[in-house]
This record gives structure tokens, C-alpha cells and sequence, in this order.
């Protein structure tokens, strides 16, 4: 027995080391794209949305078609419905019509006397009757309200594929932000890792030249707080990181439980100077952005509920018809197994309330058509501001290749300087530093070039323009 114990250990440790591992997964922007698609909540509300408004829309369309109901009706009374007729009275209109006539008047009232208070009862309902009816109700009018409300259904059907439009990219930026945010943060980690390499590497020829006595203590521990330095960047840079990491998993629907994934981008930052003109962009923001065909159905739901409230002085024209299908005690000469007819409903006054209404609704009508005004001068800003930073992030990329071209240089003369006891670690370190920053200058011109032509795709409503780019830098 005791291999098998042996055996049942040696899983344990290995399940116990494998919890304490983690594996990475390396994904594309357009792959992280695909999953939050598939996985976010937000998107799937707004697909939601979208099946709602498709079934208000079918709700709206049941107008055109008539109303048939079936109903059945059982009534049990305390007595049963008839009329009590005196005999005295049936005598009454022949006297009337031979009133001037000999004798008749005075036989009719001998009878009449001798009849007395001599009744008969006519029966006409028992107690107990029902039946089962079928009836049948179709406007015929309503002041062509049907017509602006199926229209009016459709554009708020269109407005929510807008709205789950808006939604999609409103993440899709945020993950534009947080997957490059993060290609950014390991390539400055990487920059900071050899950073401290680099300063390491100098301390420690530091040391042996001032066992050497060729420099002074001071030399040395200038680079030690220059490598402590270095080491608290990284440590902060690790951390922020994370973060981008953990958001990164929480937007593409990966994040686990026991933090067992780390995601991995496997996009570079890039900058592409083939990108099309200012008006091609403007061009594809009238044909496709969402926000500028939103801002022009908001203007033609606003018309169409102008219209319906103008109906609203319209009569309402229905036919109507009723079939019985079974009765129950029920004479036939007392009510007929089929009913037709017309009915017309009219409003003639209603203290003014359509009129408030209209007057209302025209005012938000004109508040629409300014706003979707404003609506498009803020679009055409924003799309010339994005251009804007794009065309200056492509000019600060070449003087920064430069600069670091330069700074690469002045860097290697300083550190060959430095061997040679020609040159202090200060000058060394400063040489470093300068190269670093103009190194993380490069980066974050990467960075910004990537988000602005990413904003610019997704405010002309083209955002698959933006991994096209993407798939050329791969």
C-alpha cells in the first residue's frame, strides 16, 4: 500500500505547485476584440434592447388587425322575466276606434266590467339563460394614427440598433485604451528592466574602480540611489500593470477566479504613416457614424409624434359584428344570432389637451433640430481634433527616432568616458536617464498616434478601418 501513498502525494504537490503557477495567454487586439463581443454584459443588454424593440414594433403592427374575441355568458335570476297584461286592457283599443259607434261602447264596457282585475302573464325569459358569442371588431380609421405609429415603432426599433451601436463602441475605446495601455506599461517595464541592468552593471563598475581609488565614495553612492531609483519605478511600473491586466481580463470576459490566466498582448504599439486625408475621414463620418444618422432619426421620431397628436382631431371609424355560436334558453325573436354594424368615436372637445399636447410636442421638435445641429458641429470638432493629434504623433515620432538615435549615442560616449575615469557617474547617469525618457517619449507618441487613429475610426462609425492597421503591423 505504501506506493499508492506515495503516488496520491506526489499528485497533491503537483495540483498544490500548479494552483500557485500561472499560465499566460497571449491575445491579439482583434481576438481580445471577438471575446468582449461574445462576453461583455453590456453589449449583450444592449442585443437585448434591440430584440425588445423588435417585439414593441410587432406589438405596434397588431393594430392593423381585427379584434376577435369569443365570450360566453351564464345569468341566474331570482324570478323569470315576463309581463302581466290585464284583459280589460286588451279591450281598450277597440273601443277607442268605435267609440261613436251604437252599442259597442256600452258592450265593451259591460265586459270590461265583468272582467274586473282579470289578468294573464306573458312569459318572455326563464330565470336561467347564456350563450356563446363570437364578435368581431376592426377600425376602419383612426385618423391615420396607424399609420405614424408603425412608422415611429420602426425608428425606435433603428434607434436601439443605434444605441447597441453606441454601446459596442463605447467598449470597443476602452479596450482600444486598456489593450494598448497595457502594451505600453510592459514595453516601459522591459525599458525600466534594462534601466536597472544598465545602473546595476554601472554600480558595480562603480565599486571596482573605487577599490581602485580612482573615484571617490561619493561616486559610488550616487549610482546607489540612482539604482534604488530604478528599483522603485519598476516595482511601481509592475503594479500599475496588474491593473491594466486585471481590466484588460474583466473587458474581454476572461478573468478567473484564482488568477490562474495572465493575458499577454501580443499587438504592438505602432504608427503607420499611410492613413488617408482629413476629408476622407470627414467623408465616412456623414455616410457611417452612428451618432450623426442617430442625431438625424431623433429629428424623424420627433415628426412622427407631431403627427400622431395631430390625429388625435380625427374621429375613430370601427366595424363591429357578433355571431352566436350556442344559446341556452335564449328565444330567438328576442335576440338575433347575428349583429353588424358601424360605430364612430369622436372627440369634439377635451378641454384643450391636444392642443397643450401638439403645442408641447412641436417645441421638443424644434429642440431636436437644434440640438441635432450641435450634434453634428461637435462631431466635425472632435473628428479634427483626433485628426489633428494623429498628424502631430506621426511628427514627434520622427524627431523622437532622432533624438534617440542621439541619445544612444551621447549615452555610449559617456559610459566609454566613464572607464576611462574621464567622466563622473553623474554624467553617466544623466546620459541614462536622457535616454530612457526619450525612449518612453517614442512609447507614448506610439501610443497616441494608436488611440487618436482608433477614435477617429470609431467617430466615423469605421472601426474595422482601425484593425486593418492593426493586422499590417502584425
Amino acid at each position: 500500500m505504501k506506493p499508492f501513498y506515495f503516488v496520491m502525494l506526489f499528485i497533491l504537490c503537483q495540483q498544490t505547485i500548479a494552483k500557485g503557477q500561472q499560465s499566460e495567454v497571449s491575445i491579439s487586439f482583434r481576438t481580445a476584440v471577438n471575446m468582449m463581443f461574445q462576453n461583455n454584459p453590456s453589449i449583450k443588454a444592449a442585443e437585448k434592447n434591440v430584440e425588445l424593440a423588435k417585439r414593441q414594433s410587432q406589438f405596434i403592427n397588431a393594430s392593423w388587425y381585427p379584434t376577435i374575441t369569443m365570450t360566453g355568458t351564464y345569468v341566474l335570476m331570482s324570478e323569470n322575466i315576463g309581463v302581466t297584461q290585464e284583459y280589460a286592457k286588451l279591450l281598450e283599443p277597440i273601443k277607442d276606434k268605435y267609440e261613436n259607434t251604437f252599442l259597442v261602447p256600452d258592450v265593451i264596457n259591460y265586459i270590461s266590467n265583468e272582467l274586473g282585475d282579470l289578468s294573464f302573464d306573458v312569459p318572455i325569459l326563464d330565470n336561467n339563460f347564456g350563450s356563446i358569442d363570437l364578435e368581431i371588431l376592426y377600425p376602419v380609421f383612426t385618423g391615420v394614427k396607424r399609420i405614424y405609429a408603425h412608422q415611429l415603432a420602426k425608428d425606435n426599433e433603428m434607434m436601439s440598433e443605434y444605441e447597441k451601436i453606441a454601446v459596442g463602441t463605447t467598449k470597443y475605446l476602452e479596450l482600444a485604451d486598456v489593450y494598448f495601455s497595457l502594451s505600453l506599461s510592459d514595453s516601459i517595464l522591459k525599458i525600466l528592466k534594462e534601466t536597472k541592468e544598465m545602473t546595476n552593471n554601472h554600480y558595480r563598475q562603480a565599486l571596482k574602480m573605487e577599490e581602485l581609488g580612482m573615484f571617490d565614495k561619493a561616486e559610488r553612492l550616487i549610482v546607489k540611489v540612482a539604482l534604488d531609483e530604478s528599483d522603485r519605478n519598476l516595482k511601481s511600473a509592475e503594479n500599475e500593470t496588474d491593473v491594466l491586466r486585471k481590466s484588460l481580463s474583466i473587458i474581454v470576459g476572461k478573468q478567473t477566479t484564482d488568477n490562474s490566466q495572465r493575458l499577454e498582448t501580443s499587438t504592438p504599439l505602432f504608427i503607420n504613416e499611410k492613413y488617408p486625408s482629413l476629408i476622407w475621414f470627414k467623408d465616412m463620418m456623414r455616410k457611417n457614424a452612428f451618432i450623426y444618422k442617430q442625431s438625424e432619426l431623433h429629428v424623424d421620431i420627433s415628426k412622427n409624434t407631431l403627427r400622431i397628436s395631430k390625429s388625435n382631431y380625427f374621429p375613430i371609424i370601427s366595424v363591429f359584428g357578433k355571431q352566436t355560436i350556442a344559446s341556452y334558453q335564449v328565444p330567438k325573436n328576442l335576440m338575433p344570432n347575428t349583429i353588424a354594424g358601424i360605430n364612430l368615436t369622436w372627440d369634439i372637445f377635451d378641454g384643450l389637451a391636444r392642443e397643450r399636447n401638439i403645442q408641447q410636442t412641436k417645441i421638443e421638435s424644434e429642440i431636436i433640430a437644434e440640438t441635432q445641429q450641435n450634434v453634428k458641429n461637435d462631431l466635425e470638432i472632435a473628428v479634427d481634433e483626433w485628426y489633428a493629434k494623429l498628424v502631430q504623433s506621426t511628427i514627434n515620432a520622427k524627431d523622437l527616432q532622432s533624438s534617440l538615435e542621439l541619445s544612444e549615442e551621447v549615452y555610449k560616449i559617456r559610459k566609454k568616458a566613464f572607464a576611462e575615469g574621464l567622466a563622473t557617474s553623474q554624467q553617466v547617469l544623466d546620459a541614462l536617464n536622457l535616454l530612457n525618457k526619450t525612449k518612453l517619449l517614442l512609447l507614448t507618441t506610439y501610443y497616441e498616434y494608436d488611440i487618436a487613429l482608433v477614435h477617429l475610426c470609431c467617430l466615423c462609425g469605421i472601426p474595422e478601418y482601425f484593425e486593418s492597421f492593426v493586422d499590417n503591423e502584425r
